[in-house]
């Protein structure tokens, strides 16, 4: 029988533990046991006292034995020192948290099956609640978290996402070094942004050299206001992004317009995609199509050759080749008067400080764009969150 037991003390895997009866009921292996010495540290003066003052029994959930559900009876012994005999203390377990009623390693085993699951398939596979499954997730994220290596941030981007359909935004800073989360905070506005800036530490602000971001004046005025020696890095896609977005208004502009003199919207219609692609990209159809309809209408033949020629900017690699580049091709689209492209020469003069400071850093919101993708893939798959704090938690341990 002291064979069986010492036996289930080993598969136990805890220590200073004694097992002294187990039995099995309704499914459930119980292992009553009992700490090997019982002794305890006094928290107000410090010495060791064996007394006694009273004892009740717990039950603890443990880690599975040969795949049967494992529960701990454990005494739990309350001492008393000479120093304060009236104020008794816990013996502690080294194994058990304060206040819970599963044990570490059972704990961290849950919490690893919630890193690869939703915490409600975890719930439903173990035969918890959700309540403490989120929170064993929770104490064990944040502490893989904190445990990582700190590292001076030096580029950062801004994005925004949508934490819900409708206007409900959430926006998340991200390191661009380490690729990692910094944080997520609600809003999106400028001062939504300067109250997060502010109450970091002065140290973390003046360590930023540069933010990247979208076209986005609450971004773009929050740093400048709250980060002295960052400089705002408008991400180029961005800009690549807004012209083939004016192209295609213009092309809306000329079919709206072939349908209401012509009544024939055909001629026009299914050279979208053909129209926005790279050159090089297009098939033998779709080049013969769109030639053929440059020629009737020039206005789509220049929309296309001037987003062809933008397309040169991101060969560029020094800053002042860049602000002559920017500078031929605001008179190409004033050449072409086509309203649509000249609103895009109105935003290449609002940010065109900020689109070149890109030279001086060499950061863009590619990583941002990815983390945005991965973090909108966590939210999918739970089913979306309603406790921004676990959201975030589940944030900074996945993207990093």
């Amino acid at each position: 029988m002291n064979n069986i037991l010492d036996f289930t003390a080993q598969m136990l895997g805890v220590q200073d533990l004694k097992v002294i009866h187990t039995y099995v009921n309704n499914g459930i292996f119980t292992v009553c046991a009992m700490p090997s010495t019982i002794s305890g540290i006094c928290p107000k003066c410090g010495c060791t006292t064996e007394t006694i003052h009273d004892v009740r029994v717990q039950d603890y959930i443990h880690l599975p034995i040969w795949g049967t559900k494992t529960v701990l009876v454990l005494p739990i012994f309350r001492l008393e020192c000479k120093c304060d005999p009236d104020h008794p203390f816990d013996l502690r377990y080294s194994f058990i948290r304060e206040y819970q009623r599963q044990t570490i390693p059972y704990e961290i085993y849950i919490y690893n099956l919630c890193k690869q699951n939703t915490i409600e398939n975890v719930c439903l596979l173990e035969g918890i609640s959700h309540g403490k499954c989120q929170r064993i997730f929770n104490h064990y994220a944040q502490e893989e978290i904190d445990s990582r290596p700190s590292k001076k941030v030096r580029f950062i981007g801004i994005d925004d996402l949508a934490r819900r359909k409708g206007h409900n935004y959430n926006t998340a800073v991200y390191d661009l070094e380490t690729h990692s989360v910094i944080a997520m905070f609600r809003g999106r506005t400028k001062e939504d942004v300067i109250a997060y800036f502010k109450h970091l530490s002065e140290e973390f602000r003046n360590d930023i050299e540069a933010a990247a971001m979208d076209m986005s004046r609450s971004y773009c005025n929050g740093v400048l206001e709250t980060l002295p020696n960052a400089k705002p890095v408008i991400d180029r896609f961005h800009v690549s992004q807004l012209l083939h977005d004016q192209v295609d208004d213009a092309r809306k502009h000329i079919q709206n317009k072939v349908r209401k003199e012509e009544g024939d919207k055909q001629k026009v219609f299914g050279i979208r995609w053909a129209l926005l692609k790279n050159f090089e990209d297009l098939e033998a159809d779709e080049m013969n199509r769109l030639f053929k309809v440059c020629d009737e209408y020039p206005e789509l033949g220049e929309c296309f050759a001037i987003k062809e020629e933008f397309r040169k900017f991101f060969k560029i690699n020094t800053k002042e080749n860049a602000a002559a580049f920017i500078d031929y091709f605001k008179e190409l689209v004033e050449e072409s008067q086509i309203p649509e492209l000249l609103s895009f020469n109105q935003t290449l003069d609002h940010w065109r400080e900020y689109i070149l400071n890109y030279y001086d850093c060499k950061i863009s919101n590619g990583p941002t764009e990815g983390f945005n993708h991965k973090i909108k893939n966590i939210k999918r798959r739970a089913y979306g969150y309603r406790n921004d704090k676990n959201f975030e938690i589940r944030v900074k341990l996945e993207c990093a």
